[in-house]
């Protein structure tokens, strides 16, 4: 089955489940053409041509491209994006040509391999060259705003685009002086501020990222901008945490500079992103694979980093009330020590939801059950009435029974200060569970570290570059002590109960696993796909139902042996045990 962007909602997410799958109108089940798009050209602007003008430097589930025009530079970082339709929205004769289901999985400059970026680059100029005074207009553009798309033809002259100046998300920044009052004596000092039009963008790192030229006393100095046009609600939860958390030599350095837009008038200035150390050596989702095919990756330096994780955890879980929802390999990066050696580096502190194939069960189950239970929360409008309120009278049950204090919100559009955001499963977790939740992602970090691959699985809803057919648990190159170690940490992961997850990408399609075609495998229909990926979700959220209600029976003192056998995590290890472990191997090997 064919996957965009409209169509997460049916495989990727619980509501797959129960919401009816939409008509596709043909785009699900189309075939490739091997036309090369070189060949296909219809209109004005050549190719390599429109591609020296515009650079698409990342996408975002192939309806968000961050597209560049260079015939501008230098330009500041104003986040100006462009939007089109789904892809199955497109025009059917392009839905091969330009890559349509491959456009989903892939994000960043992977994305160029794609006809769409071409095609994207040579209407952006075609439509550029017939606005009077564009250069002037984009500059005028208001922060975060975008330039839309209306529809994807064959024929760029007859793509209708036109800029969408955002003037609402000025409505929802906050000036520095704001977020200080909200923060109070919590926060010493804020950093400095820097207007973003003093910035020069140099590349777009992924949606949220991007490389900076920063003016300077002595020059200039590249650094990361972190901005958050979504939520800025987010953006600013991320620099408190960033602020507010002790110092610690493998976390993210406090922002360097707060970065500001200013009003129309010039009168009034508020933050839109904030500044931070560029790691040059990468992070370790692109460092692992390279240095593992190089023949650099050795075991001694391994340990070493695996060691300085699980001390970055230890720091953020002694401070009360915090914790690190998002680890995986591409928030870890690497930084060079004075001596040469490189030492690892945790970054994004949003406290916010991460990948599913990382997530340990008892958030995800949670998560799932608030996705059916809630409409705030759900994926699809189309989920039954029975199936909601079923879902959610499970849950307000269970916080009844947890007796926790407030109802579940996501990231509002104004930032109203919480004091250790809003990720729900996370919140209503005690330390020593939210303890347990972390051990449960350092085992699969770990499992990526000692077997020097990028991600624990192949994801459902993107890609990456060093994507391979290996998947948690197979181990072909971690040490057995350390392999028994991987497995008491991920105790619980469906990969020990289950095995793989039952629905399975390659590149830009979905199949039943054991259906995909490849390695003497018969390829599934569509038909088979879809009840494949509906049943497996159903069964995911009868395994939600029966761990929410043996917790709640161990919450109350009236579990009995099965249910204890379901909460695998009270028989994780703690951190320091962790630790304790790793350092005892690494002296093994003196």
């Amino acid at each position: 089955m064919n996957i965009a962007d409209s169509l997460r909602p049916h495989y990727v997410f619980c509501t797959a489940g129960y919401a009816p799958f939409p008509d596709t109108h043909g785009y699900a089940e189309y075939k490739d053409e091997p036309i090369p798009y070189t060949k296909w050209l219809k209109g004005p602007c050549g190719s390599s041509d429109a591609q020296s003008d515009w650079r698409i430097d990342d996408s975002c589930f192939g309806v968000t491209y961050n597209a560049v025009p260079q015939f501008l530079s230098p330009l500041a970082p104003s986040r100006v994006d462009v939007v089109i339709p789904d892809q199955m929205a497109w025009s059917p004769e392009t839905w091969s040509i330009l890559g349509a289901r491959d456009s989903v999985h892939l994000s960043g400059p992977r994305i160029r391999e794609l006809g769409i970026s071409t095609h994207l680059c040579r209407a952006l100029k075609h439509w550029s060259s017939t606005v009077p005074d564009f250069a002037q207009k984009y500059r005028d553009l208001p922060f975060g705003s975008e330039i839309i798309v209306s529809n994807v033809e064959a024929d760029i002259r007859r793509m209708r685009i036109a800029f969408s100046p955002n003037f609402e998300l000025w409505d929802r920044m906050l000036s520095i002086e704001s977020l200080q009052i909200l923060w109070g004596p919590g926060v010493a000092q804020m950093p400095p501020s820097i207007d973003y039009k003093r910035l020069e963008l140099k590349e777009q790192l992924s949606g949220d990222v991007c490389l900076v030229k920063v003016p300077t006393t002595g020059g200039e100095h590249t650094m990361v901008f972190k901005s958050h046009t979504g939520s800025l609600a987010a953006l600013y939860h991320e620099v408190k945490v960033l602020l507010t958390l002790p110092k610690n030599r493998f976390i993210a350095e406090p922002p360097a500079y707060l970065v500001t837009a200013s009003s129309r008038d010039g009168t009034e200035h508020r933050v839109c992103g904030f500044l931070m150390k560029f790691y040059a050596a990468g992070t370790l989702h692109k460092v692992l694979p390279e240095r593992r095919q190089n023949g650099t990756l050795s075991l001694r330096q391994q340990i070493t980093w695996a060691k300085e994780l699980t001390s970055a955890l230890l720091h953020v879980m002694s401070v009360p009330g915090y914790f690190y929802s998002d680890l995986r390999m591409d928030n870890v990066v690497l930084d060079r020590n004075a001596d040469g050696s490189e030492s690892v580096v945790l970054i994004d502190f949003e406290q916010s939801r991460n990948i599913y194939n990382w997530v340990p069960p008892e958030i995800y189950y949670m998560e799932w059950i608030a996705e059916l239970g809630y409409e705030d929360f759900d994926w699809s409008e189309a989920v039954d009435l029975e199936t909601r309120s079923k879902y959610a009278a499970l849950l307000e049950h269970f916080l009844s029974v947890r007796g926790y204090p407030q109802g579940l919100q996501r990231p509002p559009k104004v930032y109203d200060n919480p004091p250790h955001g809003w990720y729900f499963p996370w919140l209503l977790s005690s330390h020593q569970e939210q303890e347990a939740c972390e051990i449960y992602l350092l085992g699969k970090a770990l499992y990526c570290l000692f077997e020097g691959v990028a991600d624990a699985d192949i994801i459902l809803g993107r890609s990456s570059p060093a994507e391979s057919e290996q998947r948690f648990p197979e181990f072909y190159r971690t040490p057995p002590p350390l392999r028994e170690l991987i497995k008491k940490c991920t105790a619980g992961a469906r990969e020990w109960k289950d095995g793989y997850i039952k629905v399975y990408r390659r590149e830009g399609k979905v199949y039943p696993l054991g259906k995909s075609g490849l390695n003497g495998e018969s390829e599934a229909s569509f038909d088979e796909t879809k009840a494949a990926i509906r049943s497996f979700w159903q069964n995911e959220m009868k395994k939600a139902e029966d761990f929410i209600r043996a917790k709640e029976r161990y919450e109350t003192g009236k579990a009995d042996a099965s249910d204890v056998e379901i909460l695998d995590y009270l028989r994780r290890p703690t951190l320091a045990e962790v630790l304790q472990v790793l350092e005892s191997y690494g002296n093994s090997l003196t």
